[in-house]
């Protein structure tokens, strides 16, 4: 690593990661060093684009333009394998000496451009399908990072991904829908229990509102215990690492559950110390 990026390129997107990610931060923590500059290489390239279609008061169209101009400077930072930003040099420096295939990318960007034009799935299929772009192939791409014995691993690192997914998208439900007028609980599910659109906007905690929220966590811890089951393929030195994001993501499903499944009233967020706690598996 540090063929076509500095140590100051890398600095800077450890700081966007300490600033924008805590929880997988402190996950990060846990990987060796090549592992960790990778992880904040990949979080920053990650956010940047996510940060675009995701600024509130930004029309379609702008933040369109903007991720089309962000895309286009990656393309050229792999054509020529430079960049006036240090977030895309330390991504292609991380995507070439890890040899993570480039192809994953744009899924990722073809995700987030979905998202400035979508913000209604029918069923969980659909949401699935967004969902590969925007999440599963983060963990596809952590999966070359941290290398692994079988191709085998591949399925499970997108389930973990898509358990992450579900896990935010059932914490912001109120951001998305108050920021961002987006809802990534299915159609399907929110008539099957008798939740609108209406109740969520108004932050209704009723008991069918509960059910559903039962239900979309069953899903996810669903995903989450067939992840796990790939962690033994990974490289040992990092499994440590994904074994406590894993944990910290899920421990948010227990806080939901908690809290009696309000997640309109306060964001969720842990202390440093019971993130540690967490992680570790205290």
């Amino acid at each position: 690593m540090l063929t076509l990026a500095s140590r100051a390129d890398y600095r800077f997107c450890k700081q966007i990661q300490q600033e924008r990610g805590a929880n997988y931060f402190v996950a990060t923590r846990f990987f060796p060093r090549d592992m960790r500059l990778g992880t904040w290489a990949l979080y920053a390239f990650f956010r940047l684009p996510d940060d675009i279609v995701d600024v509130a008061n930004v029309s379609q169209e702008e933040a369109s333009q903007r991720l089309q101009q962000f895309k286009a400077d990656w393309e050229q930072a792999i054509k020529t394998k430079t960049s006036d930003s240090p977030v895309l040099r330390a991504a292609l420096d991380t995507h070439l000496h890890f040899q993570i295939p480039f192809s994953y990318s744009h899924d990722f960007f073809a995700a987030m451009e979905q998202d400035t034009v979508k913000d209604r799935y029918k069923d969980y299929e659909e949401l699935r399908e967004y969902m590969y772009g925007s999440a599963a192939v983060v963990g596809l791409m952590m999966s070359y990072l941290i290398g692994f014995s079988s191709e085998r691993a591949l399925p499970y690192a997108e389930d973990l991904g898509y358990a992450m997914q579900l896990t935010n998208f059932l914490r912001d439900l109120r951001e998305d829908i108050e920021e961002r007028n987006r809802i990534y609980i299915p159609g399907v599910d929110l008539y099957a229990f008798a939740v609108s659109e209406a109740d969520l906007a108004a932050g209704r905690i009723t008991p069918a509102f509960r059910e559903l929220m039962k239900f979309e966590i069953t899903r996810a811890r669903a995903l989450y215990r067939r992840s796990e089951q790939g962690i033994p393929m990974l490289r040992r030195r990092g499994q440590f690492a994904v074994r406590a994001a894993l944990r910290l993501y899920e421990a948010i499903l227990d806080e939901i559950e908690a809290r009696d499944y309000d997640v309109f009233s306060e964001r969720i967020l842990f202390s440093t110390g019971k993130k540690l706690r967490i992680a570790v598996g205290l």
